[in-house]
């Protein structure tokens, strides 16, 4: 298990100037001003977009190159292209940095030009948490709640994840899903060091996780069990019988829930299976900010 008081103190924003990517600055900037945190902003120029002759770019520049926005002109250069990331980049870092500022909350800020997964885990890698959209300007109109650089990002990340939705609520009551397995641990962890952190409500779901066909890992007074031995101050416990992301939905807007967190796996055939079933099914369901830890 990883302790939250491990990790270098600042936390990772990977701002791409979206509605999401916003909100999960908004959720780090809550956690930050309580554990005297910094903010590292980052924006990365994909090159693949920006010098692929046969890339299409659009969807990634809103407000540079849309039709019908008095910007819909094509640029007449590689080189202009990538001025227009540059300067989408400057807007969202110049958003964060004044964020930060009225926050009181220490930031510094980056540009940086290559592929936006790579470099993401690798400033990650020394992070109490990475900050992230779930889904770049790209996606916002696909069927799928995942971008591509979420799905590989979550694949090989090694800190908790903020993911933003469309909501940016105060952290004030926070959702824990746990099903009390090793894995588990890292989610109440966080939760614990927020509730004492924001003084913030929690409100536990007990899960049952699937260890074999038809059986559940723990019983729901082991969980119990569990999490009375745990450094959660108080907490109201609930259970759910439906799938685990159907439940933590519903109980987040059943109780005017603000953060929902979960626990991930290390290996990387069950993070395919946690990213492409749980929480790409929790995602779709909720507009709240997610923190898998």
């Amino acid at each position: 298990m990883t302790d939250p008081e491990s990790f270098s103190p600042y936390i990772l924003v990977a701002d791409d100037n979206s509605l999401e990517a916003r909100a999960a600055a908004n959720a780090a900037l809550q956690i930050a001003q309580n554990q005297n945190l910094a903010i590292q902003g980052l924006y990365v120029v994909e090159e693949a977009l920006a010098l692929d002759t046969y890339a299409n770019y659009h969807a990634e520049l809103p407000g540079f190159s849309i039709p019908g926005n008095g910007s819909d002109r094509e640029p007449s250069s590689r080189a202009e292209l990538l001025r227009w990331f540059e300067n989408q980049g400057r807007l969202a870092l110049c958003w964060l940095e004044t964020a930060c500022t009225e926050a009181g909350v220490p930031v510094t800020t980056k540009m940086l030009a290559g592929g936006v997964s790579e470099l993401l885990l690798r400033d990650a890698a020394q992070a109490r948490m990475l900050a992230i959209g779930r889904r770049g300007h790209g996606h916002k109109d696909g069927l799928k709640p995942l971008g591509y650089n979420f799905r590989k990002i979550a694949h090989h990340a090694h800190v908790p994840m903020l993911v933003g939705g469309k909501k940016s609520p105060s952290l004030h009551r926070l959702l824990l899903a746990y099903h009390g397995r090793a894995h588990a641990k890292d989610a109440l962890a966080w939760t614990a060091q927020l509730q004492r952190d924001l003084a913030a409500e929690v409100i536990v779901l007990g899960v049952c996780e699937e260890a074999e066909p038809g059986q559940c890992g723990l019983s729901m007074e082991e969980i119990e069990d569990s999490l009375a031995h745990s450094a959660l101050a108080s907490y109201r416990f609930v259970t759910g019988h439906n799938r685990p992301a159907d439940e933590m939905a519903a109980v987040a807007a059943a109780n005017n829930v603000d953060l929902i967190i979960l626990g991930r796996y290390r290996h990387s055939a069950l993070v395919e299976w946690l990213v492409g079933s749980t929480v790409d099914r929790l995602l779709r369901k909720t507009s709240l900010p997610v923190l898998i830890a």
